[in-house]
C-alpha cells in the first residue's frame, strides 16, 4: 500500500477531469483514453448526518451500474471513513465567514479507470490526514487504517485555499 500527498484533484467541479489526469500518482497514472464514458460520477453532499447515507447509495447504485458489486462493499466503506473524516476535521468554518452560516458543501467521486476505482471526498480543509497509531480502547481513530488495508493507494491533493481532495484507488475487476 502507498500513499500519495497529492493525487487526483479533478473532483471539485471547477476542476477539469484533464487535470487531475496530469497531477495522478504515478502508480495510478491513466492516460485520457483510458476513461471510459461512464467512468465518473461526482455528487455534492450536504454537511450533515443525511451525508453518509447519501455517499453509500451513490456508491452502492454507481458501482452496480458499472457492472462492480463485487467491489461495492469495500468501496462503500472507504467512501464512509472517507466522508467521515471530511466531516470531523473538514468543516472548519473559513476566516471571515460569519457566524451560524451554513457550512460549505462535501464533494465526492468516483473514477473507474482500467483496473481501479477512485474515491475521492473533497472538503475545505487545509489539514492533511494522518495516520496514527489508534489508542485500543477509544471507540474512533480506525478510519485510515481502514483505508489503508482496503484499498491499493491512498492520498490527498495538495492542499489549497479551496480545500483538498483525499483518495484511495480500489482494485476492481469485472
Amino acid at each position: 500500500m502507498t500513499t500519495h500527498p497529492a493525487g487526483p484533484a479533478a473532483l471539485f467541479p471547477a476542476q477539469p477531469l484533464s487535470r487531475w489526469l496530469v497531477q495522478a500518482p504515478r502508480d495510478i497514472r491513466l492516460d485520457a483514453h483510458a476513461v471510459q464514458p461512464a467512468g465518473l460520477a461526482t455528487r455534492a453532499l450536504s454537511a450533515d448526518g443525511k451525508a453518509a447515507s447519501e455517499a453509500r447509495r451513490f456508491t452502492g447504485a454507481t458501482l452496480s451500474d458499472w457492472q462492480l458489486k463485487p467491489l461495492v462493499d469495500n468501496a462503500v466503506l472507504v467512501v464512509t471513513e472517507l466522508l467521515s473524516n471530511a466531516l470531523r476535521y473538514g468543516l472548519a468554518k473559513p476566516a471571515g465567514q460569519p457566524r451560524g452560516a451554513a457550512p460549505h458543501q462535501l464533494w465526492m467521486g468516483l473514477l473507474r479507470c482500467r483496473d481501479l476505482v477512485l474515491c475521492t471526498v473533497c472538503d475545505h480543509s487545509t489539514d492533511v490526514p494522518v495516520l496514527r497509531e489508534p489508542d485500543y480502547l477509544a471507540q474512533s481513530g480506525r478510519g485510515l487504517h481502514i483505508i489503508d488495508c482496503l484499498s491499493s493507494s491512498w492520498g490527498w491533493t495538495t492542499p489549497t485555499a479551496a480545500g483538498k481532495a483525499v483518495w484511495a484507488a480500489l482494485p476492481a475487476t469485472d
